[in-house]
């Protein structure tokens, strides 16, 4: 018991070590996951700095024998805090990027994420528990470390292989998705027709993509999520690109949920053609994955772009389309017509 105990302070040392290590060294997207989670503006700066924080003190505690009960507990205070916010978040629908791990590791939220911190959690509440035993004093990481037979040794170095092996092929399989995603058809064929919607408009009423045609423009339709961090970012910019190219170019967002968990976004972003459907229903006909995506749809409502994923390549083909060089240097040009 006491060296499963000590095997697994060790592990969750390493654990609260990456976790408080990667969310420091990117603040900001540290900052944008506390907010996704539920934390009003207010608190998300002081608590984007104070959580990593606490996550490096219960590492360094684990190691040491007069302060691995104390941080245990803490740990498995801060593991309860995230099923807890994990499970909330999972009921309302809502699966922003968890970013448990920083830029290192942040995927969508899921039940694997939830399934993973209970997992931690049941570990800190083994290490809490053997602390409160008599033997607790004993429990040093070097001296129970020493006191391993051959056999165990043996045991425990093939134990941590497995680990490392399995962690390898993890993470090559990782590396492998975003290549195929790539690899694969994205979006839909350029000249096909646009398949045609009716939504819900944020405004009031129903918006059909005839509708938006009826402008006689171009129209860029933008695929959000009330939810997606990168698109809270985006946001501001599209207000601006609605305003400065309202002449050339219809900008339409095309989000899910509720009106009231898209208020925040439109409200403080003033966004004008706001769509909402019922799940993805109209991303997935267009082979919008992911968000932020945006298509571009022609006057003849045809599909006139590639699907742009993320908020770069969005950018990107609306310089395109409304003829602003890309360099940032660059002043922008007004093209004569």
């Amino acid at each position: 018991m006491q060296l499963l105990t000590v095997l697994l302070r060790i592990a969750l040392s390493v654990v609260f070590g990456i976790a408080g290590v990667t969310k420091l060294t990117d603040p900001r997207g540290t900052r944008d996951a506390v907010k996704n989670f539920g934390s009003p503006d207010s608190l998300a700066p002081a608590l984007s700095i104070a959580l990593p924080i606490a996550e490096l003190a219960v590492a360094v505690g684990l190691l040491f024998t007069a302060s691995f009960k104390i941080s245990s507990l803490a740990a498995l205070v801060l593991l309860a805090a995230f099923v807890l916010a994990i499970s909330v978040n999972l009921a309302r629908g809502r699966t922003h990027d968890c970013h448990c791990f920083g830029q290192l590791y942040s995927r969508p939220l899921g039940w694997p994420t939830l399934v993973r911190n209970v997992f931690f959690a049941l570990g800190a509440g083994v290490v809490l528990w053997s602390a409160t035993e008599t033997a607790a004093v004993n429990q040093s990481i070097p001296a129970t470390l020493a006191q391993l037979s051959p056999a165990q040794w043996l045991w425990l170095a093939g134990a941590l292989a497995v680990v490392i092996v399995v962690l390898i092929f993890w993470q090559r399989r990782q590396k492998h998705a975003p290549a195929e995603v790539a690899a694969a058809p994205r979006g839909l064929p350029i000249d096909s027709a646009a398949p045609p919607f009716e939504l819900t408009a944020y405004a009031g009423g129903t918006r059909s993509l005839a509708e938006l045609l009826d402008y006689g423009k171009p129209v860029l339709l933008i695929f959000t999520n009330p939810t997606c961090g990168p698109c809270v970012v985006l946001f501001a910019e599209i207000k601006e690109w609605q305003q400065a190219h309202s002449d050339h170019l219809t900008i339409a967002l095309i989000s899910f949920g509720t009106i009231k968990e898209n208020f925040v976004n439109v409200a403080r972003n003033g966004l004008g053609q706001v769509l909402l459907q019922q799940q993805r229903e109209v991303a997935e006909k267009y082979g919008a994955n992911v968000t932020p995506t945006a298509v571009l749809v022609n006057t003849n409502g045809r599909i006139a772009s590639p699907v742009a994923a993320g908020a770069d390549e969005i950018r990107a083909l609306l310089a395109t389309v409304v003829g602003i060089p890309q360099d940032p240097n660059h002043h922008h040009h007004h093209h004569a017509k």
